[in-house]
């Protein structure tokens, strides 16, 4: 009944970053028995897959993926399901079973869809169906981890199950129907609007045989790759698919043509170029029904591979030292944790800080500040071993991470070493700078059984080997105090503060750069304690986040924005996109749409006058997040996000998220007229907003020429210190009023 010739088992890893890994299961079995094919009601399904059989198309940098790491394939060889209870709704099924890997078994639903019928050559009535589920792979100790070509890890939180069967019933025969073969030419040519259309294709589009002889390719082969169409159309078009690729998109299209069920297939593969370069390509491969052929339509995607990969480089390295940065290292601490969880090892995590490190700033200027952490870096580096991970935090601090440490003798054994290096002298330049560092340790699962906790434990024996002299390491202590004493006044002063509203907001303006006029601000928040004065966001918002009281406190800035909105709209001043920055933290808050709604309801703020702002990493793999984004859309309000390059979002799967506004982020802004990696990234993603049909704006314009070269790349609207710092309600109106009389 099941025609595992014509089936698959794909697996799909999605990761914290902008990257999917997919694959297949080479080896497989599925045993389903049904009364009638037609109907799966009342079938029994089960399904096993080969661990020992993953492929992936990115070969090299997936290679680990059978690795113990990936899939413990000695002790575990399969993944098995099978199914307990099947519900039909229409033309779809919910599947649901119970699943195991690594002898860990989990109810699981697949969903199923009915994937259409056909008549195969040999008469046989074939019916296609679809299935795919969702597991958390932490359920299922499951590592399924992707090494980035540009170094660091990408952690996959989710992995969907794809399962694609062709079934048959031999004894349900039909009289094999004849049709004849079209001549080539009634597709390609000889009609003039055929022609014509093929004349004007951008696109790449090419029409072969099951060999891949080309029978006919369209112009653009030779205005985008230079190549002589007399001469393309006598060759293979296998063979100008890139080595690596090749083979997997080679069987790919000849499995296509066997099917009997032909949809539109995907794939992605290196293209050559006439010159000898080859160019990065997304086809679509479909079949023409009437003649046999495949026809392949095919569009450059070299520049956004570009892009993507400077935009790895920027979200998993420190630009400085070329260590992985924070982001880095905490996605691959979460998965060493993870693993060992199921395994005996041992892991321990320095935090590192260089001791007086501001006074060479201070004293000898940042430059040589710079060559001074480029040095401690290496330090660091020449004493851990190549297993283990070294990463810049920010500033002056850093992190490692020693895996299989044998016992707490090891860890310190190494914790001296580093400390003796940092006793040499370093000379920059003929100038010895002495410099010596502090360290804390804290050992998995001793004084942390989660990533947070072990860099939170690390952090605390740092403190308090700075409080006792610095140039030396602590070892976590469950007697240390939890936090440092600042820490415990100030989150105390923070919850007096959003009891007392000892805080007021700001409003920065956003400008269309191009007319000069006035389009919206963003609300910003400030904190004036009776006692400490005015303390900076940058210490009070992330202990909002980290503690919760992001909540309320997010919850009372946009109740007072909204109200000035509208108490400004009421005095007679241009109504304005208010926008407000929004936590994860809140998103988090099942009542956070009804929040929003009670809100606006209370202040008459009209939904089209409220912009949202969210990070970018808010809509990494948070389905439910999106839903909410949606829900909040679908209200009218705008949704915008924030520091839009320096997180987790496909570039490729932005056209499917809730979102109305990208906003560059100030990083890729402000060295924009003199840096050109950054003014081609800030171009592409400009080009990737208009594309889709998105807003784009940036923020952190400081200088004239930040105008310039945004208004030459296509970007009209902008905010920054150019146009203004954030104001006071009274100074934003007579900015308002000053505007409104200059225009």
């Amino acid at each position: 009944m099941i025609d595992e010739a014509h089936s698959t088992v794909g697996f799909e890893v999605n990761h914290m970053m902008i990257s999917k890994v997919r694959g297949q299961f080479d080896s497989f079995t599925a045993d389903i028995e049904a009364d009638d094919i037609s109907d799966l009601t009342t079938a029994k399904i089960a399904f096993t897959f080969e661990g020992d059989s993953i492929n992936t198309r990115n070969k090299e940098r997936d290679k680990h993926l059978k690795s113990e790491d990936f899939f413990d394939i000695e002790n575990y060889e399969t993944i098995d399901f099978e199914s307990n209870t099947i519900i039909k709704n229409g033309y779809s099924y919910k599947v649901t079973g119970n699943l195991t890997i690594k002898a860990i078994t989990k109810p699981i639903t697949f969903d199923v869809n009915f994937g259409g019928k056909a008549i195969s050559q040999c008469g046989i009535e074939v019916y296609g169906y679809e299935a795919e589920a969702t597991i958390n792979r932490e359920e299922f100790g499951l590592t399924w981890n992707a090494a980035l070509e540009t170094g660091g890890v990408l952690v996959g939180k989710e992995v969907k199950i794809i399962v694609e069967l062709e079934l048959n019933e031999p004894t349900s025969l039909f009289s094999r129907e004849k049709n004849l073969v079209e001549n080539l030419n009634q597709v390609t040519g000889n009609n003039d609007i055929y022609r014509m259309i093929a004349e004007n294709l951008t696109d790449l589009v090419v029409i072969i045989n099951k060999g891949g002889d080309i029978q006919y390719a369209t112009p653009s082969f030779n205005t985008v790759l230079n190549y002589d169409l007399s001469l393309l159309q006598k060759s293979n078009f296998f063979e100008k698919i890139h080595v690596d690729d090749r083979e997997i998109v080679e069987a790919e299209i000849k499995t296509y043509f066997s099917r009997t069920i032909k949809k539109a297939l995907k794939s992605e593969f290196r293209l050559l170029h006439e010159k000898g370069n080859y160019v990065d390509v997304e086809a679509n491969i479909i079949s023409m029904k009437k003649n046999g052929y495949i026809l392949i339509s095919m569009r450059d995607i070299s520049e956004q591979k570009e892009v993507g990969k400077a935009i790895y480089e920027l979200a998993f390295h420190d630009s400085l030292t070329h260590l992985p940065n924070r982001r880095s290292f905490i996605n691959q601490l979460r998965g060493t944790v993870l693993d060992r969880k199921f395994s005996r090892s041992k892991l321990t995590v320095f935090f590192i800080d260089l001791d007086n490190f501001k006074q060479i700033n201070d004293q000898w200027g940042h430059d040589a500040g710079d060559l001074v952490l480029k040095e401690a870096a290496k330090r660091i580096q020449s004493v851990i071993r190549p297993t283990d991970i070294a990463a810049r935090l920010g500033g002056d601090e850093f992190v490692v991470m020693l895996k299989d440490v044998q016992d707490e003798e090891d860890a310190i054994t190494i914790v001296q070493r580093m400390l003796n290096q940092f006793q040499k002298p370093i000379n920059i330049s003929g100038q010895d700078y002495t410099l010596s560092c502090s360290i804390g340790v804290a050992h998995y699962p001793d004084h942390g059984e989660s990533s947070e906790d072990l860099i939170k434990s690390a952090d605390t024996a740092l403190y308090y080997v700075k409080e006792r002299g610095k140039n030396d390491f602590m070892i976590y202590d469950q007697t240390m105090e939890q936090q440092s004493l600042e820490r415990r006044i100030l989150e105390n002063a923070l919850r007096q503060g959003i009891k007392e509203e000892q805080f007021y907001i700001e409003y920065q303006p956003k400008m269309n750069m191009s007319t000069n006029e006035l389009i919206g601000m963003e609300a910003l928040v400030r904190w004036k304690h009776p006692d400490l004065g005015v303390i900076s966001p940058g210490k009070f918002i992330p202990l909002a986040e980290e503690t919760g009281l992001i909540v309320p406190l997010g919850e009372w800035i946009l109740r007072e924005s909204c109200k000035q909105a509208l108490a400004w709209r009421d005095e007679g001043y241009p109504p304005l996109i208010l926008s407000v920055n929004i936590s994860v933290r809140q998103l988090e808050d099942v009542h956070f749409v009804e929040k929003v709604q009670t809100i606006l309801h209370e202040t008459r703020l009209d939904t089209k006058w409220l912009e949202l702002e969210v990070t970018e990493s808010v809509l990494a793999n948070d389905k439910s997040t999106i839903s909410i984004l949606k829900e909040l859309q679908n209200l009218g309000i705008h949704i915008s996000v924030d520091d839009f390059g320096t997180g987790y979002s496909s570039l490729s799967y932005l056209k499917e998220l809730p979102i109305n506004t990208l906003k560059i982020d100030q990083s890729f802004i402000k060295d924009i007229h003199t840096n050109k990696a950054s003014n081609e990234i800030a171009k592409a993603i400009i080009n990737l907003a208009h594309s889709i049909g998105l807003n784009v704006i940036a923020e952190g314009i400081e200088l004239k020429e930040h105008v310039d070269e945004l208004s030459k790349d296509g970007c009209i609207l902008g905010q920054g210190y150019y146009y203004s710092r954030p104001l006071k309600v009274g100074a934003f109106e007579d900015y308002m009023t000053n505007i409104h009389e200059a225009s």
